[in-house]
């Protein structure tokens, strides 16, 4: 499934929004601003979980020339209008992400935690697989 917006950014020039997302909710889906030359000035890449109703943003990046315009709000709202009602953490966050996320809580009223997904299905096979053997060592009677 493909979306595209216009968005308007700063000195008036036109930025357009594309979101790609797919049926495996373990893949990564993103979306992106694309200038008027389909160059990518900025991402947001995610997974979420229609089962469990929760989301994981894995990061979001916006070009040097791009920054301090508010393209990473619009992405971080374009997302949570997609997905309405969904709960959403976040990787570890960077040093200049964690006040970036800390804005966008206070803005949207929706917590972004940090250091993984919120439901098992986000997770890799290999993040999976780890967890349960290390479920299977610690629930052994010694």
């Amino acid at each position: 499934m493909t979306w595209s917006w216009s968005l308007a950014a700063q000195n008036h020039h036109t930025l357009r929004l594309g979101a790609a997302a797919t049926a495996d909710q373990q893949a990564t889906a993103e979306m992106v601003l694309l200038d008027r030359r389909d160059a990518v000035v900025g991402r947001l890449r995610f997974r979420a979980c229609r089962e469990c109703g929760t989301g994981w943003i894995l990061d979001v990046w916006i070009h040097d020339e791009w920054q301090r315009r508010g393209l990473g709000r619009e992405l971080v709202h374009s997302l949570l209008a997609l997905f309405p009602g969904f709960r959403w953490s976040t990787t570890l966050q960077t040093r200049p992400g964690r006040p970036f996320f800390t804005a966008m809580a206070e803005e949207t009223s929706a917590p972004f935690p940090r250091g993984g997904p919120l439901c098992a299905h986000l997770s890799g096979p290999l993040t999976r697989a780890w967890r349960r053997a290390l479920r299977l060592l610690t629930s052994r009677p010694r």
